[in-house]
């Protein structure tokens, strides 16, 4: 009875599937007519395809729809309204050539959405998810907008493999992907260009993981984390040729910076404003004026294992900065390897300190006071 109970249950989940299938259709949009028309006609689950063309309205989706460009259609909102307001969850939309005055291109206030393939340029926001989770952005251009992508209050987004460049319109405080009060979102294998002030910039955001991102030419910084940005990942990023730093924090603890590139910037990888408890390890910093640089009570960091090469200072600490580690650092043909005007940083572990290019028996720290007493040998990383 009970193998007859269950077969007869697979029957009937599989009729209930055939029937919802069979429900969903497909609406086609073509030039001269209404995308929002076809959206107020569709059902949850519908398809609406939208042929090539230009297309000149705002659109506010409230149902679940797969919302499917063909042949790049452009849709123009001209400064009356957001492109395309996500209000429903589960909402798709590729294929799309998004252009709007002043407003969002894609404004999303619900879960569970995929933005993926499209263009999105001349926006205020190209993206802008509010109190959104679980929403994936991937494989988008986002280009020539104030700000790329904005997330507010928003959680476990992904956003992949998208290119996000020339996002500085002439406004302050454009950026590529800024977050503000958003936790636990992937940002992960974008090529981010000459976003004005910032490629990525972290307000108030906690517990983000930023890896393998491509930061580069920006006014100010690669990657910016602000206003207890805590807890965050930042792994094998590019952040280089910034006017500024490639990697800076501010007022942020318990991050960990792992096996990035820092490379001409005026200052590789700064933390500043009670920087503290983080971990600085595996970085790969040069031809920086600065390569590692603490400043402002910047204390009680760990710097690991980075190699540090052919700046004009390797390792900067200021008279503020203080009670931070330093071991197994590679400092070669630096100006100046290292630089310590700070109170009780601990240049070895007491068993491993650091390679210095200029080595000697004991390598005494200019600056200050500071000592490393167990110097390596060898560029190997061998000890004597």
């Amino acid at each position: 009875m009970k193998e007859r109970a269950r077969f007869l249950s697979s029957i009937v989940l599989a009729v209930l599937f055939l029937a919802s299938a069979a429900e969903a259709v497909q609406l086609s949009v073509n030039p001269g007519e209404s995308i929002q028309a076809a959206v107020d006609a569709a059902k949850p689950g519908d398809t609406v395809l939208i042929h090539a063309g230009i297309y000149r309205e705002s659109l506010n989706i409230t149902r679940q729809l797969f919302l499917v460009g063909e042949g790049s259609p452009m849709l123009d909102a001209v400064a009356s309204g957001d492109g395309l307001a996500l209000r429903a969850d589960g909402i798709e939309v590729s294929g799309m050539d998004i252009r709007t005055a002043r407003r969002t291109g894609i404004l999303v206030a619900s879960d569970n959405n995929t933005i993926s393939n499209n263009s999105i340029s001349g926006c205020l926001d190209g993206v802008r998810l509010v109190d959104s989770s679980n929403t994936k952005i991937a494989s988008n251009y986002i280009n020539n907008n104030t700000n790329g992508i904005t997330l507010i209050g928003s959680r476990r987004n992904v956003i992949k493999n998208n290119s996000i460049k020339d996002n500085n319109i002439g406004e302050e405080s454009d950026c590529g992907i800024y977050l503000a009060y958003s936790q636990e979102n992937i940002i992960q294998n974008n090529e981010m260009e000459n976003n004005g002030d910032c490629s990525i910039s972290l307000r108030s955001s906690s517990s983000n993981s930023l890896l393998g991102n491509s930061v580069i030419r920006n006014d100010w910084y690669g990657i910016a984390l602000a206003e207890s940005s805590d807890h965050n990942i930042l792994r094998d990023n590019n952040a280089s040729n910034n006017k500024d730093a490639g990697m800076y924090l501010d007022g942020s603890r318990e991050n960990a910076v792992l096996n990035n590139t820092a490379l001409n910037n005026a200052k590789g990888i700064y933390l500043a404003y009670d920087s503290n408890d983080n971990l600085i390890g595996g970085n790969a910093v040069s031809k920086n004026g600065k390569g590692l640089y603490l400043a402002s009570r910047s204390s009680n960091n760990t710097l690991e294992n980075n190699t540090v090469a052919n700046n004009g200072y390797g390792i900067y600490l200021t008279f503020s900065s203080g009670w931070n580690l330093i071991f197994e650092n590679r400092l070669a043909n630096n100006v100046h390897n290292a630089y310590d005007l700070g109170l009780s940083n601990r240049w070895d572990d007491e068993r491993r300190g650091n390679y210095y290019s200029d080595l000697g028996e004991v390598f005494y720290i200019p600056g200050g006071s500071g000592v490393d007493r167990h110097p390596m040998k060898a560029e190997s990383g061998s000890q004597s």
